[in-house]
C-alpha cells in the first residue's frame, strides 16, 4: 500500500451519490484523486470533525511545550550573566 500525505484538496464535487476528491501532495507524483460513497463520507464527518480538532490541539500543545523548553533553556543558559560585571 502506497502513503501520501495530503497538502490540501484541489477539486471537490460531488455526482449521483459520490463525492469526488483531487488532493495535491509534497511532491507532483503524489497528487491523487479519490471517489468516495457520499453516504459512508457523511457517516464518517463526526469521526474526521473530532480527529482534526483533536490532532490540531495535539499539534498546539506540542508548539507551546516547544516554546517554554526553548525559554527554560534560554533562562538556564543566561543565569547570572546579566548586570554589570564586577570591578574586583
Amino acid at each position: 500500500m502506497k502513503e501520501t500525505f495530503i497538502l490540501r484538496t484541489s477539486e471537490l464535487y460531488s455526482t449521483n451519490g459520490v463525492v469526488h476528491i483531487r488532493t495535491i501532495g509534497y511532491e507532483p507524483e503524489d497528487e491523487s484523486y479519490i471517489e468516495y460513497d457520499a453516504r459512508a463520507l457523511l457517516e464518517d464527518i463526526p469521526s474526521l470533525y473530532r480527529m482534526a480538532k483533536q490532532a490540531i490541539e495535539q499539534s498546539e500543545a506540542h508548539e507551546t511545550k516547544k516554546f517554554v523548553d526553548f525559554r527554560n533553556q534560554l533562562k538556564d543558559d543566561y543565569k547570572g550573566k546579566r548586570g554589570r560585571k564586577s570591578r574586583i
